[in-house]
């Protein structure tokens, strides 16, 4: 077989030659040269004078010399048995089905004759043909009448079914049913009869000229009689036409094309991107944001509805807020907020749904959703302080008071017998993993290094960085000078948002130990958004909030703030400024898998004396958003986690776990196992331990399906009480819902790119078959030829020849 090349059938040939048989004027010449001698022999042998022989028996004699002659004649020519051999090479025609995310649509043939073609090619289709999905359409038009289309394609060429979208996939080869399998057959190819063709549409782009490039280059040297593309022409990634024109100049290939789907300008208003926390805390007010685009409906109005479905409930949910748009053009539009409260702890999706009265093209784009978790539980708070300050007392009062709150406290200048406060009371500081990483919070308010050596610093690192713990430093004149500078708590340091400044020591010589004047606090413009500063009435409520809010003497003079952080507060003393701005009171950031702030004064306290609101919301916000990253993994020992919330189906999603057993020691198990529910489907994955990476588990799915999957792990020991869970959502990808419409000039343009190449409705699919032409090729190759001249019987006729002539004579005394 040649490489590329289907060989279906093989046929051997056997003939006779001459192997130096003259040709041309000489083989005459030759052939006249013996008649003229095998002449010459019979009239020599008739004018035989001598007696005894009589006139037959002269012929005779005269028959065995020009025999002689002949034989020797055909030695001359050397005579071969040549054996020949017929390569019937297949040719192909190349189907592309388009099975990107578009094709997964519905249409509501705003074209009528688009519907009417659609209803002739499929006359079986329900009476809303919108219930028919494009690439629905392009299946039952493959499998009619008993695959009619396809078959009648294999009577002339094999063929190759292709599925592509962002790249493409052999689906199938097929071969009429009359051919038998050999010794030539194609490995792959199968009767049309027992081919299996299923499409999926999920592809996130279509790349037309990479589908026809790859397909063609994959027949190698096989003939190729032609190329059907079904498909809506959204091409949208690649070279498109123009890059399928330049590949198939110099090929003599048809391109007959098939448009699926309706072509009439889109009536469409779309979802286009849905924001909502994924935690948040009872009662407390989030943001459901909805991003919008529409298309073909200027001067209409659409409703725009919020439905809250809980955890296990069935229905649409109840409506908790619904809002009237004007369509004044196409485009993107403003961005539609929605404010809402839940007092109750659970899971909550939230499903968002646009209706632009029911004449659009699409409706599949009109409703996404959004899962938020509201805290189950109080969020726990391990307070450390040097000493019983005025903001200390004044913090333990809020948290003990505050039903969200469970505290523990360790005063570190406080007798051993003395009463310790919060709701958990502790005999010691905890040093031990298992007793540090219950807590969601740990607040260091202005502690001595009293039991903060090195070891604990390092303890608190893992709690912050690995199991998503928070902290906060408040800085206080008794004891953060010297401590900042300790390098047995550096670990500690090196988490907090701000970098020390190396003359914070000068700073503080030239300011004293006390200060008599009161400054305010500055909110950072870009902070005003930010959960831990801002009101819940909005940015100008947080601006009004915060006008003129003092209370700062004494604070830390830090340098600056990271790269990573955000700062919330500054101050508003002109000297207190360096050459990266004003000094930073307030700043909190992401470190690793927690987050951390920083205080740099201990005064808050006096914000009390207008009324406890503004020190009560400071404090309550502030500890609720460093708890988020441990409260939103989970109290469990480990966390499931994916790159984000929403993926385009037919993409990859990466699942990755970090899990830890009861010591809070990194898990040691080869694999684990994730449940993985999709819409209507269920599987397992593995997630493989990552050798480099202790405790860590990779692995990857790829949904299949529009809609909301949950991931859910463990438990993996017997004392890991919970599983943990991921939801994740795959969507259609936007850059395929741009332009829903079947693009009819598009297919045109491709076919007519082609040499014979024409466009067809859906009706007209048995049109096709006709106009490929059978292009199979026959190669004949000749083997080594075997020789009859040179055998033993030649001479061996030679010798009985002339023997007998010779033995005829002299019986006949004629020598």
């Amino acid at each position: 077989m040649l490489l590329g090349q289907a060989v279906s059938r093989i046929e051997e040939e056997v003939r006779f030659e001459f192997q130096s048989a003259p040709e041309g004027g000489l083989a005459l010449l030759s052939a006249v040269g013996l008649a003229v001698v095998a002449a010459a022999i019979v009239l020599m042998y008739r004018s035989e004078g001598r007696a005894g022989a009589s006139p037959r028996r002269r012929y005779f004699l005269a028959g065995l010399r020009v025999t002689v002659m002949l034989l020797l004649a055909a030695i001359l020519l050397e005579p071969v048995l040549a054996k020949y051999l017929h390569r019937w090479i297949d040719s192909y025609t190349i189907v592309l089905v388009d099975t990107s995310a578009s094709m997964s649509l519905g249409d509501r043939y705003r074209d009528a004759d688009a519907e009417v073609r659609v209803r002739r090619a499929l006359p079986d289709a329900p009476a809303d043909v919108s219930e028919i999905r494009r690439i629905d359409v392009v299946s039952e038009l493959l499998a009619r009448d008993g695959r009619a289309f396809l078959r009648a394609l294999t009577e002339r060429n094999r063929v190759r079914v292709y599925a592509f979208a962002e790249d493409v996939a052999l689906t199938a080869v097929l071969r009429a049913a009359r051919e038998a399998d050999g010794a030539g057959t194609e490995k792959d190819a199968v009767d049309l009869d027992g081919a299996t063709l299923a499409f999926s549409a999920d592809g996130a782009a279509t790349d037309i000229e990479r589908a026809v490039r790859q397909s063609v280059e994959a027949q190698g040297e096989a003939p190729l009689a032609g190329i059907v593309v079904l498909s809506d022409g959204g091409f949208n990634r690649g070279g498109g036409v123009e890059g399928v024109a330049r590949f198939l100049r110099e090929r003599r290939v048809p391109v007959m094309t098939v448009g699926i789907g309706d072509p009439a300008p889109p009536r469409n208003l779309r979802i286009t991107a849905l924001e909502a926390p994924e935690f948040v805390f009872p009662d407390d007010p989030f943001q459901i944001s909805v991003s919008l685009a529409s298309e073909g409906l200027a001067g209409s109005s659409a409703r725009v509805t919020v439905y809250e479905q809980i955890e296990g409930q069935s229905g649409p949910g109840r409506v908790i807020d619904r809002r009237e748009l004007s369509l004044d053009g196409d485009g993107p539009l403003p961005p539609v907020s929605f404010e809402h409260r839940q007092p109750a702890a659970g899971v909550y999706t939230y499903v968002v749904a646009a209706d632009a009265g029911g004449d659009e093209s699409v409706l599949d784009d009109n409703r996404r959703s959004a899962a938020v978790r509201v805290a189950d539980s109080r969020v726990s708070v391990l307070l450390v302080s040097g000493a019983p300050s005025w903001e200390y007392q004044n913090l333990v009062r809020l948290l003990q008071r505050d039903a969200s709150f469970e505290l523990s406290c360790w005063l570190q200048s406080a007798d051993a017998r003395a009463v310790r406060d919060g709701d958990t009371i502790l005999r010691h500081l905890p040093v031990l993993a298992e007793e540090l990483f219950v807590y969601d919070v740990v607040v260091l308010l202005d502690p001595s290094a009293e039991g903060l050596d090195e070891g604990w610093a390092g303890l608190l690192d893992r709690f912050v960085t690995e199991h998503g713990g928070g902290l906060v430093f408040v800085a206080g004149r008794q004891n953060a000078p010297s401590l900042l500078r300790d390098e047995g708590i550096g670990r500690v340091v090196d988490l907090l948002p701000v970098s020390m400044n190396p003359d914070a020591d000068l700073i503080l010589n030239r300011l004293g130990f006390y200060q008599r004047r009161e400054y305010a606090v500055a909110v950072e413009p870009e902070a005003l958004t930010h959960p831990v500063v801002r009101a819940a009435e909005g940015e100008a409520a947080t601006r009004l909030m915060w006008e003129g809010r003092g209370g700062v003497y004494w604070h830390y003079p830090v340098l600056r703030a990271k790269p990573v952080a955000s700062v919330l507060l500054r101050h508003t003393d002109p000297a207190m400024r360096n050459q990266y701005g004003a000094h930073v009171l307030a700043a909190v950031q992401y470190a690793g898998a927690g987050r951390t702030g920083f205080l740099a004064f201990d005064s808050t306290w006096r914000w009390r004396q207008g009324g406890a609101e503004n020190f009560n919301r400071f404090w309550i916000q502030m500890l609720r958003h460093l708890s988020e990253g441990k409260l939103f993994r989970g109290r469990q020992r480990g966390v499931l986690s994916t790159a984000g919330s929403e993926f385009p189906v037919g993409e990859a999603v990466q699942v990755e776990a970090r899990l830890f057993n009861e010591r809070f020691e990194p898990l040691a198990l080869e694999s684990v196992e994730v449940q993985v529910q999709g819409p209507t489907d269920r599987q397992v994955l593995n997630l493989a331990r990552r050798v480099d990476r202790p405790g860590e588990y990779a692995g990857r799915f790829a949904p299949s399906e529009v809609g909301a999957y949950t991931l859910t792990l463990g438990p993996w020991e017997p004392s890991q009480a919970e599983p943990l869970v991921r939801e994740v959502r795959i969507v259609r990808p936007s850059v395929e819902l741009v332009r829903p419409q079947m693009d009819r000039t598009q297919m045109s343009s491709l076919a007519a790119v082609s040499e014979g190449g024409r466009y067809f409705g859906c009706d007209e699919l048995m049109n096709i078959p006709a106009l490929i032409p059978d292009r199979h090729e026959v190669i004949t190759t000749k083997s080594r030829p075997t020789s009859l001249w040179d055998r033993a019987w030649t001479l061996a006729a030679l010798v009985i020849l002339l023997g007998a002539e010779w033995g005829v004579r002299k019986w006949s005394r004629m020598l």
